[in-house]
């Protein structure tokens, strides 16, 4: 079993410093493993390895290792993946217990002869790579209920600060703080309104078209009343004619 590297390609505003929060490592482990004479002279697109000791390579699969606090969310935003196919490459579902020191497997190797011969990378894909090619089934990962009361649809319980994504394609028709939703952004495709709520930040402004897979919006530290009762949530609903729809038959991409 032998030791593999992260590529991360340098995307705007990101440092080796937030590079070494966001990865877990040290600065000064991937400021010595790219060779790096000045830190801030690293230029947007730039591709750097990142060091990490949780990931390693079996036969033709990239494993990661288990260490407290991981979850499977956790585990998937780190490493940009989509819940649905960590799970799926595990053959798990999300009430499969984990266990702190088993191995998962994440990805295959890929090789990059540019980067060093005979060398297994896991790739990162950058920001742009991630919006034009993954349409995500939900606008973020985590445990899903039903909503009662007065808005019809699914809450979903997830990390802090996740970015909340555009299942499908549209027009942003409205945006704007609603009492016990936090900021809402609602998205007309094809007919269908697609309502996210929860939002802290809002990337987006009415009359802007979204992409299904760009991000609309991030969430913040608690929830939506500025109290933290746990993970914070996420709201999703679907109005098709005026009415409520299942949010998970409406329609993705």
């Amino acid at each position: 079993m032998t030791k593999a590297d992260t590529v991360h390609v340098i995307a705007r505003g990101e440092t080796v410093y937030s590079l070494s929060k966001r990865y877990g490592v040290s600065s000064e482990a991937i400021i010595e493993s790219n060779s790096i004479t000045d830190a801030s002279e690293i230029k947007v697109g730039t591709k750097l390895l990142i060091p990490d000791s949780n990931i390693s390579v079996s036969g033709k699969d990239v494993l990661y290792k288990v260490k407290p606090g991981d979850t499977y969310y956790s585990i998937a935003k780190r490493l940009e993946l989509s819940l649905e196919r960590l799970l799926a490459l595990n053959g798990r579902n999300e009430n499969h217990l984990l266990r702190i020191g088993e191995e998962l497997v994440v990805d295959t190797p890929v090789r990059d002869a540019g980067l060093g011969e005979e060398k297994t990378f896991l790739v990162v894909a950058d920001e742009v790579s991630q919006k034009l090619t993954r349409v995500p089934q939900w606008p973020v990962s985590g445990k899903k209920r039903i909503l009662d009361g007065k808005l019809a649809g699914i809450g979903i319980e997830t990390d802090p600060l996740s970015y909340v994504h555009a299942v499908a394609a549209g027009k942003v028709v409205w945006t704007g703080p609603y009492r016990g939703f936090g900021h809402v952004v609602l998205v007309d495709s094809r007919g269908y309104i697609y309502l996210y709520g929860g939002n802290e930040r809002l990337f987006v402004n009415v009359g802007q078209t979204v992409e299904a897979g760009s991000r609309i919006g991030r969430l913040g530290l608690s929830d939506t009343d500025g109290v933290s009762h746990g993970e914070p949530v996420m709201f999703f609903a679907v109005f098709k004619d005026g009415n409520p729809i299942p949010p998970d038959e409406a329609p993705r991409g």
